[in-house]
């Protein structure tokens, strides 16, 4: 397949890249900073608030992978994570729905529910959580991500483009994942604090690749969004136990049985098949 794939750069992005290299599609991978770029990828440097830009990259594409983000939270520059993530998501959802692109796959992220980046402590209205948990933005990021998936909703509304939303968790190398859980198993207050509002979820980058590639395996419809992540948590102590300490409120639908995640995962299961094979090793970090 031809595919454009934005953030190529990024943590996600050249993990990526370098999956879809491996697998023989025609890549042109962008950013607005260079990178590790996989032989054999085209590497285009360039702005997405630059419309010449946007207009050099022709779209004649099968696929687009739309990772290029402002993710990082500011409290002096949150109109400029709403406005450039809004902006970049819309004209690139625009051009590939315009030029008849098949598909395309964007990062949205677990943080649509308000936890994560909220001011006040606040916990999810029941677990595990299904896409209908109730969404309660206090951040622009959080709000960014409800608009990029609404604006999914439209173009394919006006094409025959489909548009597939990824809702992920924290994703990061598997070093990184487990350095999160030996903090809060070593009593890292502050680490603890962002994981209960982080609702333990995480993504190996490989994972969240694969991911994408199992998206690109088969033919997508409409506009639709996933949960996606691993089926544990990062936690040092089960999941109900979690949740009595941090998030008492929470209603527990079902069963939570051991170390198991809050996040309801068997939409996408069921729509794609894959489930994340990189797993924290608990034996191994003494958790």
């Amino acid at each position: 397949m031809k595919i454009l794939i934005t953030g190529a750069t990024g943590l996600i992005g050249t993990e990526v890249t370098k999956t879809l290299a491996t697998a023989g599609h025609k890549v042109t991978a962008t950013d607005c900073k260079s990178g590790d770029i996989p032989k054999g990828v085209k590497f285009v440097l360039g702005d997405l608030n630059d419309e010449n830009f946007i207009e050099s990259l022709k779209f004649k594409f099968d696929a687009v992978i739309h990772l290029a983000v402002i993710h990082e939270q500011f409290d002096d520059r949150g109109l400029k994570v709403f406005e450039d993530n809004v902006s970049w998501a819309y004209k690139i959802f625009a051009k590939s729905a315009a030029h008849k692109v098949k598909v395309v796959i964007y990062a949205s992220s677990l943080s649509i529910y308000g936890t994560v980046f909220s001011d006040a402590w606040t916990s999810p209205e029941f677990a595990p959580f299904d896409e209908s948990l109730p969404q309660h933005h206090h951040d622009s990021y959080a709000l960014c991500k409800e608009v990029n998936e609404r604006t999914a909703d439209m173009w394919s509304n006006r094409s025959k483009t489909a548009f597939v939303g990824l809702r992920m968790p924290f994703v990061n190398t598997m070093k990184a994942i487990e350095a999160h859980a030996i903090a809060q198993r070593d009593g890292n207050i502050k680490q603890m604090e962002v994981a209960a509002k982080s609702l333990w979820g995480y993504l190996d980058v490989r994972d969240a690749a694969q991911g994408i590639m199992a998206i690109l395996d088969r033919k997508s419809a409409g506009s639709t969004t996933y949960n996606f992540g691993a089926p544990d948590t990062t936690a040092p102590f089960p999941t109900k136990a979690m949740l009595a300490k941090y998030h008492p409120n929470t209603k527990i639908l079902k069963d939570i049985p051991g170390y198991g995640s809050l996040t309801d995962c068997s939409r996408w299961t069921a729509a794609y098949g894959y489930q994340p094979e990189h797993l924290i090793d608990r034996k191994k970090l003494g958790i």
